[in-house]
């Protein structure tokens, strides 16, 4: 008997995913497509896993959706670059201050991107 809750005891553990990675605040971004350097600033609200907020770079403000698993990060925005709507999908790693990852942006192509929490 003794051995069955002992059993379950870390059956149920295993099953209790740590909490995300807190990424709420402002960050500084620096993005590197193949084609294109940008700087933009990304405000984060959190809700547990899920993610709100927004992203201003060199077109202007526009909103960013996503979610947090862990230090798993991954968001989006759809911004309208030279008058055409564009969409950039973000997915990386959360490191205490620091994230960086990869990201693609429709038409401007693929690249790399990190950021700082801002002070």
């Amino acid at each position: 008997m003794r051995t069955l809750g002992i059993l379950a005891l870390s059956l149920s553990a295993a099953a209790v995913s740590a909490a995300p990675a807190n990424v709420a605040g402002k960050w500084n971004v620096t993005m590197q497509l193949e084609s294109i350097t940008g700087h933009p600033i990304i405000l984060l609200k959190q809700d547990g896993e899920k993610l709100t907020g927004t992203y201003e770079g060199r077109y202007g403000q526009s909103e960013l959706k996503g979610a947090i698993k862990e230090k798993e990060i991954e968001f989006t925005v759809s911004i309208v670059a030279e008058g055409m709507q564009t969409q950039g999908v973000f997915a990386g790693k959360v490191d205490g201050d620091t994230m960086s990852g990869e990201v693609s942006f429709e038409g401007a192509g693929d690249g790399t991107w990190s950021a700082t929490r801002a002070k």
